[in-house]
């Protein structure tokens, strides 16, 4: 077994157990977030940090086997017709216990009488959810997802009123693998992942890309970070 093998393989075990985890602490949350003055305790505030982290580092489990399956041309890539209205209320509810117990406002702005579109539920999905994890982590009030269909496609968008993205971030855009970044402690690992899980979309021409920004687009009046993904 060689060591990328090895590493997936440890990495499917990790994402199991880090799931019960997360899995208790959204028990635990919710018996937390019972008090008589309807004001989350300090406890729950706590618990609501250690259960972001968690789903957070789930995540980046999950999209590390999918970059190894993706790269050795294993994943099972299957674009299918996805309804959005029913993709949209799936994305927000996994942090719906956050967004309230943070107080934050969460948005939905899907175009109205807009069509299925295709593209790989799990792979997309993957990349949204953990933008929203972001944007609930930086956001001051409000957070909001919209899906719109452009002259390039379906957009979809994640953006927040906090700080936005730093220029450098800007700047370097989505990189291919690099190390760990010395400003931030951050790999890269989410936005390598989301430009390689957009750009397996192809139609014609057309291939899927995402993007990072700040104010303007559909969340304009916020102000803050805006994550695009584009499929065609």
């Amino acid at each position: 077994m060689d060591i990328s093998t090895f590493v997936a393989a440890a990495a499917h075990d990790m994402k199991n157990s880090v799931s019960v985890i997360a899995a208790y602490l959204e028990d635990a949350l919710q018996q937390l977030a019972k008090t008589d003055d309807g004001q989350p305790s300090a406890a729950a505030l706590s618990t609501a940090q250690a259960l972001y982290e968690t789903q957070r580092v789930n995540g980046n489990l999950v999209q590390l086997m999918a970059i190894f399956k993706i790269e050795e041309g294993m994943y099972p890539f299957e674009p299918a017709a996805v309804a959005l209205d029913e993709f949209a209320d799936e994305l927000l509810g996994r942090v719906r216990p956050l967004v309230a117990l943070k107080g934050l406002d969460l948005q939905c702005d899907i175009q109205a009488d807009m069509a299925d579109w295709i593209f790989d539920h799990d792979l997309i999905g993957s990349v949204v959810m953990q933008s929203l994890f972001n944007a609930v982590r930086y956001a001051s009030h409000t957070v909001r997802l919209s899906m719109h269909v452009t002259e390039r496609g379906l957009e979809i968008e994640v953006a927040d009123d906090g700080q936005g993205f730093p220029a450098f971030m800007l700047e370097q855009g989505f990189p291919s693998r690099q190390g760990i970044d010395t400003r931030t402690g951050s790999t890269g690992l989410g936005l390598y992942f989301s430009r390689l899980a957009a750009g397996l979309h192809r139609r014609g021409e057309r291939t899927g890309s995402t993007r990072l920004a700040n104010g303007g687009g559909s969340g304009s009046d916020l102000g803050g970070g805006r994550f695009i993904v584009e499929l065609p």
